[in-house]
């Protein structure tokens, strides 16, 4: 009994000191952001009609599908008509052996001639998300040469995005500070009881107006989130030269992170661009990437698990600890998933042993008593509660104050989540070292909001 007192004691400090480190981490961001002023770039309709006015460059939008025909054509249709912007082209690639999507594909692409095309992959699918994406921009590249068109920027989207109307004229403006550009991506507004859903509300809202700012204020690399990203021409020749033809890595699940990462090395700029727009009747909004997000509890376990996947286990593999202290930090701070949902794991333990104990009137174990301790759980605990007052905070600016007060609720679910994804992404990536097989593109299943199919439902094509 003595040897399981002192192993439970072990853990309990193990797992409380960890935790602390872990306060020490978070509150150094927040702190971080107090200090260089970070917060969205709010901008007047003054400085929106600059941005407009700016010469056109060309823009190449690429949408890689697998799967898709239920949403690509609305998407295309609803963005071209949403979009204020002139000299862009969406390319759509598809797979030989998805007929499906690939008619959808034509049928857009006839319907708008001059601001689609479509890209069919040399390959099979499924490939891999890196793999269609670079046949894009290979075929893009060699169509140059023919039609005379030459693409200035190059932006990645997913087939249920919906582009801020303004989107393409910020990127355009501000592509001459930076050649690797990304700008927030937020969850449509979901119904209060769509718990699952709205757990990513809360996280990007978070990360996407306050950690990636202090990121990107601290010199080091802002990752991509595989939407909303925007990059010049040489960078993107740069990557394939570096790369063996491929501005994105093929045998990753996040390819899109790891292009971020990569760009610092090369030499060129990147920037996190958080923009509120400020209308006159006081309206404000944000020109960012709004999607729909998984609203299944499985399906976003998969999701994470690949996110997880690729980012902490394939992405310390790939990228090993490159870049100066500062780069190596925010390395650490994006691989610490599997073991803060470890720490999850170990504090309900401990908590639920301590229940216990109390509840059976058994004497507790020295370490439950020991100041020290008792002094580091106050601490969590009030950290807890002060990462939950934040998320609100930032969930009341981007989605409203009704949305801020399911944050508690759904802060619990999300660490569910988040363990059962580590999880899975643990499995995965031993099983395919011990297999030798490479991890698999799992796709998710992407809708569009109901008004955005709706309203494109009725356009038909001209005579």
């Amino acid at each position: 009994m003595e040897h399981v007192e002192t192993l439970f004691s072990l853990i309990a400090f193990m797992v409380v000191g960890l935790a602390f480190i872990f306060i020490i981490d978070d509150l150094f961001i927040d702190v971080m952001a107090i200090i260089k002023g970070k917060h969205p770039l709010k901008m007047d309709l003054d400085s929106l009609d600059r941005v407009k006015n700016h010469p056109e460059k060309r823009i190449a939008i690429m949408v890689a599908n697998w799967k898709e025909y239920d949403v690509i054509g609305a998407m295309i249709r609803g963005n071209i008509r949403g979009i204020q912007y002139s000299n862009y082209c969406f390319f759509i690639g598809v797979y030989p052996n998805d007929e499906q999507t690939w008619a959808e594909a034509v049928k857009v692409s006839n319907l708008y001639p001059d601001k689609v095309q479509v890209v069919v992959n040399s390959q099979p699918g499924p490939t891999s998300k890196g793999q269609l994406l670079n046949e894009i921009v290979r075929q893009i590249i060699a169509s140059e040469n023919e039609t005379g068109t030459v693409h200035d920027l190059f932006l990645m989207q997913d087939s249920e995005d919906v582009l801020h109307p303004h989107s393409l004229s910020l990127l355009n403006y501000f592509s001459e500070q930076a050649e690797f550009t990304q700008i927030p991506v937020f969850s449509f507004d979901v119904p209060k009881l769509s718990l699952v859903s709205g757990v990513y509300i809360d996280e990007f809202s978070e990360a996407h107006t306050k950690d990636l700012l202090v990121r990107q204020a601290m010199g080091a690399a802002v990752p991509s989130a595989g939407v909303g990203t925007c990059l010049a021409r040489d960078l993107v020749v740069s990557l394939m030269q570096a790369q063996d033809g491929g501005f994105l890595k093929e045998d990753t699940l996040t390819e899109d992170y790891h292009l971020g990462i990569m760009t610092k090395p090369l030499g060129y700029r990147s920037q996190f661009l958080c923009v509120e727009l400020q209308g006159a009747s006081g309206k404000k909004e944000f020109i960012a990437t709004r999607e729909c997000f998984p609203t299944n509890f499985h399906a976003s376990i998969r999701q994470k698990a690949r996110w997880t996947l690729g980012i902490c286990y394939q992405g310390w593999k790939n990228i090993g600890w490159q870049g100066n202290l500062v780069d190596r930090y925010f390395l650490l701070r994006d691989r610490k998933g599997p073991l803060n949902s470890l720490l999850v794991v170990l504090s309900l333990f401990i908590l639920l042993s301590i229940i216990v104990l109390k509840t059976s009137n058994t004497t507790l174990p020295e370490v439950l008593l020991n100041p020290v301790f008792e002094v580091l759980m106050a601490l969590n605990l009030g950290n807890m509660l002060f990462r939950i007052f934040q998320r609100m905070r930032a969930v009341h600016r981007v989605n409203g104050f009704s949305q801020s007060l399911m944050v508690p609720v759904r802060w619990v679910l999300a660490n569910i989540v988040n363990v059962a994804a580590s999880y899975k992404a643990h499995t995965n990536y031993r099983r395919s070292v011990r297999t030798g097989e490479r991890p698999q593109w799992v796709k998710t299943q992407h809708q569009l909001p109901a008004h955005f199919v709706q309203e494109t439902s009725v356009e038909v094509s001209p005579s």
